[in-house]
């Protein structure tokens, strides 16, 4: 009976140490894996950030307030500068058309901000860029209202001071007229900010294409629409021809394809960003400046001569 009595006993003390040996073991894998989780709760926020700068609009490529710091802070002021620009014809088009204040304010927002837009709506499936970043909204509306009340001033200025430069011309030439439109300071001004405007938008169109992983050739497609769509919008709005698909006046979406399509090439052959960047708007800007300076145009059929196209019905005589 005491042997039994001291197995039991036995028995129990080890029960006891094992049982206390596992409580332990089970502590120590819930320790670990606190530890574990906390260590990734304070690598968290550097992968955020590290996203953020991957996918945002604040990067080497392309920075989200102008500065002169880096390429994409640079790309961003000439972005502004374009907006404006862009913003600026947008409303002496649609006030040159017949538009009122409203209707004239609203086709230099649509002007400035259209083409990414449409980008984004259509072409990437997302928020437009602009609920955002509003700045745009603001640069557009704004430039439109003072543009509708004083460029009428400055085109009074710009009449008369290209008749006073034809006088001096035909003075020079020995009285011999010229048709030849007069080109002055207030053209080339116009022409090289909207070739800026072009090129920069082009460049960040085909940005966004690749930070959504479009293909290279959608990339170029956002590049091209970012730049002239909403120039197409403003067309439409006013009733005018569509400028980037009629040859009224030389090339304007071409360039933009071809500045979006050397930036991705730059990118594909991993370029630094500065290096691309410039490559992109030499390419855009020298193509627009060749085209304006020969006024190359695209090919198109007569058919105001020929009657063609699928739609003519002739009737039949009589």
């Amino acid at each position: 009976m005491a042997s039994l009595c001291c197995r039991c006993s036995r028995s129990c003390t080890l029960l006891t140490r094992y049982a206390t040996r596992v409580n332990q073991r089970l502590l120590v894998v819930p320790r670990r894996q606190l530890a574990s989780s906390s260590q990734q709760q304070k690598q968290l926020p550097d992968m955020t950030k590290t996203t953020t700068q991957i996918q945002g609009r604040d990067d080497a490529s392309l920075s989200r307030y102008p500065n002169f710091r880096s390429p994409g802070g640079i790309l961003r002021g000439l972005d502004y500068a374009g907006t404006l620009t862009f913003a600026l014809t947008g409303a002496v088009t649609a006030a040159q058309s017949g538009l009122d204040v409203f209707g004239s304010t609203m086709a230099a927002v649509i002007t400035a901000v259209g083409g990414g837009t449409i980008r984004d709506a259509i072409f990437l499936n997302r928020r437009p860029f602009w609920t955002e970043e509003s700045e745009y909204i603001w640069m557009g509306a704004c430039m439109g209202l003072i543009t509708f009340f004083v460029w009428p001033d400055v085109l009074e200025w710009q009449k008369e001071h290209k008749a006073e430069k034809k006088m001096k011309q035909l003075e020079q030439s020995g009285g011999s007229d010229d048709e030849k439109e007069v080109y002055d300071e207030m053209d080339a001004a116009l022409d090289t900010l909207d070739a800026i405007g072009l090129s920069s938008f082009a460049i960040i169109g085909a940005q966004n294409g690749v930070r959504a992983g479009m293909p290279m050739i959608v990339s170029a497609i956002c590049g091209m629409a970012t730049s002239t769509f909403g120039g197409l919008t403003r067309d439409v709005l006013c009733g005018r021809p569509i400028r980037i698909v009629h040859s009224n006046a030389e090339i304007y979406a071409e360039p933009a394809l071809a500045g979006a399509t050397t930036y991705l090439v730059a990118e594909r052959m991993g370029a630094r960003p500065g290096l691309r960047i410039g490559l992109a708007m030499a390419m855009c800007i020298g193509s627009r400046f060749f085209a304006i300076k020969n006024d190359v145009k695209l090919h198109t059929w007569d058919t105001a001569q020929d009657n063609l196209g699928v739609a003519v019905r002739k009737r039949p005589t009589e």
